[in-house]
């Protein structure tokens, strides 16, 4: 048999790691149905590429706002709370974007998302690395990530014929309730990782980390990794729809296959990572996303779009579940949650200020710079990773600190 199809062994030994999984496929479903439409959706209000870019960056600025007090929490009262609340905000706000008639509206809305983003993904992802040993750490991490590119690949192309067969809102209550579902999921069947913490709570850096630079260099290629994708992720969409021609179902099947690049890539470049390092998974990860997404700029058709935006999935499935078990690894399990608050808001921080200078290359340059812009963000963080971070070998480390 395949090493890749008993690495799925991983799902069932560990307990409670086959639900969050689950989880995560199910919310991550109702999620993709909207990320190729919600650029087009506020088009046809009237915004425009700076605006999109605004409705990006809140997002993002509001996820940093929550990131670090999420985390904080979720060390003192537990994981599972954080994650019911944030996914009951997310069943409000995404039933709430349906009926939305104004910008301002989805504005409003979208920075209620990112709040919400901020505590519910950062903890399940400190909730996996609770549950499992050190030593399979990456491939969790792979196939937690994996589930939710399922969700991603599933999602768009269901959204995108859903958005053609009936109207652009109707994906948006699809996803209220998978949220909803995905909540209950969480409530009903997970148990809580992590016991209640008496310790003060803190975000100082001093004593969170074995390697405090390698922790800063990780959040700093964190934020390079988030600002490339906010430049691209916006525009991506009416690059298609406007440049290229494409239809609502063209861009859905696109952001698809994309999901299910990273889908099939995850669980293999975690398994991988464990075996030759972190660190070579993240490096060789961002050299592929650099690259084609400098080449997405020269598409003309959706042949042209679609290969280079596979070949850049590809990179973006070997990056985050390495960078996720990198960042885990560098602390114990009492100081977990902070930790990833702290990368997470790094990580929030790019998906802020990307966003913005996105939506003004595409206004004020030409439609085809943010791509360049993106590539070039891509490699300073390969350089600043090669750089500053040092992989930690946590099975020891935990034990001694602990």
């Amino acid at each position: 048999m395949p090493q890749v199809f008993k690495d799925f062994a991983i799902l069932f030994k560990y307990r409670n790691f086959l639900e969050l999984c689950f989880a995560v496929l199910v919310s991550m479903l109702g999620f993709g149905l909207i990320i190729p439409l919600l650029p087009i959706y506020a088009r046809e209000m009237g915004a425009s590429g700076v605006y999109l870019g605004l409705l990006t960056s809140l997002f993002g600025m509001t996820r940093s706002i929550t990131s670090i007090p999420g985390g904080v929490l979720a060390d003192k009262i537990g994981r599972k709370k954080m994650m019911v609340g944030g996914l009951a905000v997310y069943t409000v706000v995404m039933f709430l974007f349906g009926v939305s008639t104004h910008l301002y509206h989805l504005l409003i809305l979208r920075a209620c998302q990112g709040a919400a983003s901020g505590v519910v993904w950062p903890v399940a992802a400190t909730a996996v690395a609770d549950i499992v040993d050190p030593k399979d750490r990456g491939k969790a991490m792979g196939f937690f990530s994996m589930m939710w590119d399922a969700g991603i690949a599933v999602g768009p192309v269901l959204g995108g014929l859903a958005a053609a067969a009936f109207s652009m809102a109707a994906p948006f209550f699809v996803c209220s309730a998978l949220s909803l579902a995905s909540a209950l999921l969480i409530l009903k069947r997970v148990k809580e990782t992590h016991k209640k913490s008496e310790e003060k709570p803190t975000v100082s850096l001093e004593g969170l980390s074995f390697h405090k630079l390698s922790l800063i260099g990780i959040c700093v290629t964190g934020f390079t990794v988030s600002f490339a994708m906010g430049v691209v992720h916006p525009i991506l969409p009416l690059f298609g729809n406007e440049v290229i021609g494409l239809n609502e179902a063209s861009i859905g099947i696109i952001f698809g296959a994309m999901g299910v690049t990273r889908f099939l890539v995850k669980p293999i470049s975690g398994a991988l990572a464990d075996n030759i390092g972190k660190k070579r998974v993240i490096v060789t990860g961002l050299a592929f996303n650099g690259v084609f997404t400098t080449l997405i700029s020269f598409s003309e058709s959706f042949t042209t779009i679609m290969l280079p935006s596979v070949a850049r999935a590809v990179g973006l499935g070997m990056t985050m579940p390495s960078i996720n078990a990198l960042v885990t690894s560098m602390t114990t399990k009492e100081k977990r949650g902070r930790v990833m608050g702290i990368f997470s808001t790094s990580r929030n921080t790019g998906l802020v200020m990307g966003p913005l200078l996105g939506g003004f290359a595409f206004d004020a340059l030409s439609v085809r710079a943010p791509f360049f812009i993106c590539g070039f963000v891509v490699f300073m963080g390969a350089l600043v990773l090669i750089a500053t971070v040092t992989e930690v070998e946590n099975e020891n480390a935990e034990i001694a600190l602990s």
